[in-house]
C-alpha cells in the first residue's frame, strides 16, 4: 500500500493543514485577496426609478442593438450595388463591371453584409472568368 506524500494515516489534523497550505500558495501566487467580498460590484447603488434602474444595470444591451441595427441599415446599399453591377456584368463591360462588382462585394461583405457580399462576388468573378475565357475563342 502506497502513502500519500503529506498525510498520515488517520490524521485530520494534517489533511486540513494541508489544504490550508495549498489554499494559502494559491492565493499568493494568484495575487488576489480571499476574503474579499464581491456582491457589492453587482449590486444596485440605489434610489432613481425603475426605467434609471434597468439603463443603469444594462446600458450594454441597449447600445448594442441600437449599433447593429444601424450598421445593417447602413451598408445594404453596397451590397445592392455590388450585386447589380455583378449581373450587369453579365451583359455589358464584363472586365470592368466585373471586377467592380467584386470588389464593391468584398466591401461590402466586410461591412457585415455578408450574403449580399458573397453572391456579388461570385457573379462578378464568374462574369470576369467568362470574358477571359471566351474572348480568346471569337478573336
Amino acid at each position: 500500500m502506497k502513502r500519500k506524500l503529506g498525510r498520515h494515516p488517520g490524521s485530520v489534523r494534517d489533511d486540513r493543514s494541508l489544504r490550508k497550505f495549498k489554499h494559502e500558495q494559491l492565493r499568493r501566487e494568484s495575487g488576489r485577496k480571499t476574503r474579499a467580498e464581491f456582491a457589492a460590484e453587482i449590486t444596485y447603488p440605489g434610489g432613481g426609478s425603475r426605467e434609471e434602474r434597468s439603463r443603469i444595470m444594462h446600458p450594454v444591451a441597449v447600445t448594442e442593438n441600437s449599433t447593429e441595427e444601424k450598421a445593417e441599415t447602413s451598408y445594404r446599399w453596397l451590397g445592392y450595388t455590388a450585386l447589380v453591377l455583378s449581373i450587369l456584368a453579365w451583359f455589358l463591360y464584363p472586365a470592368l463591371l466585373g471586377s467592380m462588382s467584386a470588389l464593391l462585394g468584398l466591401f461590402a461583405y466586410m461591412l457585415g453584409e455578408r450574403s449580399l457580399g458573397t453572391w456579388s462576388i461570385v457573379i462578378g468573378l464568374i462574369a470576369l472568368a467568362g470574358y477571359f475565357i471566351l474572348v480568346p475563342l471569337y478573336a
